[in-house]
C-alpha cells in the first residue's frame, strides 16, 4: 500500500470504499450515518472537506451486528477489520502496492444511562477497556497527548492490567459492557468506541431515527433527517464556515505505520 499518497488519491479511494459500504447497506436493509467531518462536508462541501483524508460513519449497535454478517462476504475489495484497538475499520481485503492506504472508521451508538453518575461511570469505564484493548505498539500512540499525570497513569495501569488476556477477550468485555450495561432508557445514545471527547457529545436516541440521502461528491450517502442539529451540537452554529484544524500530519502517519504493521502489509 502507498503510505504517503496525496491527499486527493485518498479520497478517490475513500470514496470508493464508502459507495461499496453504502450499497451493502442498502441491500441489506442497514442503517448508518456519517458522521464528524464526513458529515460536514457532506452538508458544507457536498463532498469531502478539501484537506480531509479520513472517513467516520456511525452506526447504531443493533444495525452493526447487521452489517458484520454480510458485509466482508459482500465486498469484493474490502472487509473489516475487527482486531485494532477497539474501533472497527473497513480497509482493503489485501495489501495492493498501488493503492494508497485509507480506511473508514465505524463508531458504534450504544445506550447511556440517564443519570450523570452512571454517565460518568461509564465513561470511565469505557475508556478503561479501550486501554486494556492497546498494544506495546498502539500504547506509544498516546504519548504527548496533553493527559493529565493520574489520567495517564490510570490509562496505562489499565493497559497493564489487560496484558495477560487475549485481545478477542477483553474486546468481548469491552463490548458487553458498552452494549448491555449502564443502558438507561434508552432515551440517550453515545460513541461508545469513540476517543474521550467524542463519547462524550451524548446525544437523544431520536436524532437517528430518520435518515435521509445528501449528495456526496458523485454520489449519495446517508444523513440523519435531524443533521442540522448533530452539526450544531458536534461543531457549533457557525458549523458551515471552513475552519482548517491544526495539521495532524506526524500523529497520522504513526498511526498509519503502526496499523499496516497490524496488517501484515509492508
Amino acid at each position: 500500500m502507498i503510505i504517503d499518497a496525496s491527499v486527493k488519491e485518498i479520497q478517490n479511494e475513500l470514496l470508493l470504499m464508502l459507495k461499496d459500504f453504502d450499497r451493502i447497506c442498502q441491500k441489506n436493509n442497514i442503517q448508518y450515518n456519517l458522521h464528524g467531518g464526513t458529515l460536514l462536508g457532506a452538508i458544507r462541501h457536498k463532498g469531502f472537506i478539501p484537506w480531509d483524508d479520513d472517513v467516520d460513519i456511525t452506526i447504531s449497535r443493533s444495525e452493526y451486528h447487521k452489517l458484520m454478517k454480510c458485509f466482508d462476504e459482500e465486498s469484493q475489495d474490502f472487509r473489516i477489520v475487527e482486531s485494532y484497538l477497539h474501533m472497527p475499520k473497513v480497509v482493503r481485503k489485501k495489501d495492493m502496492d498501488d493503492i494508497p492506504f485509507a480506511w473508514m472508521d465505524l463508531i458504534i451508538h450504544d445506550g447511556l444511562s440517564d443519570s450523570r453518575i452512571g454517565q460518568k461511570i461509564k465513561f470511565g469505564i469505557t475508556i478503561l477497556f479501550q486501554a486494556m484493548c492497546r498494544d506495546k505498539e498502539t500504547i506509544k500512540l498516546l504519548e504527548g497527548k496533553g493527559r493529565g499525570k493520574i489520567k495517564s497513569f490510570l490509562f496505562r495501569a489499565a493497559y497493564l492490567i489487560g496484558k495477560p488476556f487475549s485481545y478477542e477477550t477483553k474486546y468481548r468485555w469491552y463490548n458487553h459492557f458498552a452494549e448491555n450495561r449502564l443502558t438507561g432508557s434508552g432515551k440517550l445514545i453515545y460513541r461508545s468506541n469513540d476517543n474521550y471527547v467524542g463519547m462524550k457529545r451524548v446525544v437523544d436516541n431520536s436524532w437517528f431515527q430518520e435518515y435521509i440521502y445528501v449528495p456526496f461528491e458523485d454520489t449519495q450517502l446517508a444523513v440523519p433527517r435531524r443533521y442540522h442539529e448533530l452539526c450544531i451540537h458536534c461543531f457549533g452554529k457557525n458549523y458551515m464556515t471552513p475552519i482548517k484544524e491544526e495539521s495532524k500530519e506526524d500523529v497520522h502517519l504513526n498511526y498509519k505505520t503502526a496499523f499496516m504493521k497490524h496488517l501484515g502489509w509492508k
